[in-house]
């Protein structure tokens, strides 16, 4: 993640960091999964298992879907906020959805402060490890199929939720809780 909004050739630099898959599938299958959730709509969760399935393999595809489903749902009882997200395929991430990622890249790469600061800023202490374990189980899936997230260093971390709060009530789409 990088501090300049535009790059030279003036694409956001979310748009070029989404067109890796492993970190398309995650982000992608998060924003389905809470779309889902708060448009009690399959499509989105349809959307989701056939990414997950071409991906991993129909069975792996939906284990990771489940666990996906899983964090979700935990985040959602006690995140720290309403949970945040673009529209499934939106060229740009939210605070949300970078904390997301910080999760599971930091459990591929045994960046474990990364990894706890990302659930921290998420969500509440009391079920930060139980959140943690469920990024963890998602993380496994990925990266057994061979989809490594690139390492989200510590600092950018701080700097997502640095800038997130200057801008809070930014032009994200929608919210579940």
């Amino acid at each position: 993640m990088t501090r300049s909004l535009r790059d030279e050739g003036g694409e956001c630099p979310a748009a070029a960091y989404l067109r890796q898959q492993p970190e398309n599938l995650v982000v992608n299958g998060y924003r389905n999964c809470v779309a889902g959730l708060a448009h009690q709509d399959p499509r989105f969760w349809d959307a989701a298992m056939f990414a997950h399935a071409e991906a991993l393999g129909t069975i792996d595809g939906q284990y990771a879907l489940d666990v996906m489903a899983s964090l979700i749902g935990r985040l959602g009882v006690c995140a720290t906020c309403p949970l945040k997200f673009y529209k499934p395929g939106t060229c740009h991430l939210c605070r949300d959805e970078c904390l997301l990622l910080g999760m599971v890249a930091g459990a591929q790469n045994g960046d474990e402060a990364a990894m706890m600061h990302s659930a921290k800023l998420l969500t509440c202490s009391d079920a930060c490890f139980e959140v943690v374990d469920r990024a963890s189980a998602y993380a496994a899936v990925l990266l057994g199929h061979g989809h490594r997230l690139t390492p989200i260093p510590l600092g950018a971390i701080a700097d997502i939720d640095f800038r997130a709060s200057a801008f809070a009530g930014g032009r994200i789409s929608s919210a579940l809780h």
